[in-house]
């Protein structure tokens, strides 16, 4: 039978060409093959399945199909029956044989200190957030109606928002902090013009390079001679 991709000529009953490889399509050994398929005379030993991919009749020496080439795996099964009586095959696990868990895989609960157990409460009352309030002095001596500011932070940034939106003396950025540290509340200027100040009611603290008002002049306090 000659090749009709290179030219080969090969036996009869070649299936392939010996040189190329190739099918040969409408050899006498393809015919032969397919009528006695067909008729049920070929031996089941010489073809014992078709191509999966083109359902061409192949012989059980062949290890791909002649007609598309397709590359047979004997290890894995040929058509759905066949997979789905391998997966039958497959052993399964033995219900009775999953209790016997190994030893080391079986965790048993670890004991725990709760004194190193971070407790939420515990951070708040080693942290807690201290609260205050700025209450409006009336101008003209009178009972003032103004509610009082309530704040709530150990660092309390004051400005022209939180305090009195339309007085415009106090700076819209920062005028002060009110720091709480060592149960003790500090305010310190933050504007720009050093507009800041305590009315000396009672005794505080001061010290170096703080300013005082007295009236309208400022001195600043320098401990030491």
């Amino acid at each position: 039978m000659r090749c009709k991709n290179c030219g080969w000529e090969n036996p009869v009953n070649n299936a392939k060409c010996e040189k190329c490889n190739a099918p040969l399509i409408g050899s006498q050994g393809d015919v032969q093959l397919l009528e006695d398929l067909s008729s049920g005379n070929l031996p089941l030993k010489n073809t014992a399945k078709t191509c999966p991919e083109c359902g061409y009749p192949v012989r059980n020496v062949e290890k791909n199909c002649p007609q598309c080439g397709d590359v047979f795996d004997s290890e894995k099964p040929d058509t759905p029956v066949e997979k789905e009586a391998s997966a039958c095959d497959t052993p399964q696990p033995d219900l009775e044989q999953t209790s016997n868990v190994p030893e080391q895989v079986v965790k048993t609960c670890e004991t725990f200190n709760l004194d190193d157990t971070v407790m939420p409460w515990a951070q708040i009352e080693k942290n807690p957030t201290s609260a205050c309030s700025l209450q409006f002095v009336s101008r003209d001596g009178l009972p003032t109606k103004e509610p009082s500011l309530r704040f709530a932070g150990n660092l309390i940034q004051l400005n022209r928002g939180n305090t009195e939106p339309d007085n415009h003396t106090i700076t819209s950025k920062i005028q002060a902090e009110l720091c709480f540290e060592n149960d003790k509340w500090y305010i310190q200027d933050k504007s720009a013009l050093k507009t800041t100040y305590i009315y000396a009611k009672g005794k505080i603290e001061i010290q170096s390079g703080d300013i005082i008002a007295l009236g309208n002049r400022l001195f600043e306090f320098k401990s030491g001679h």
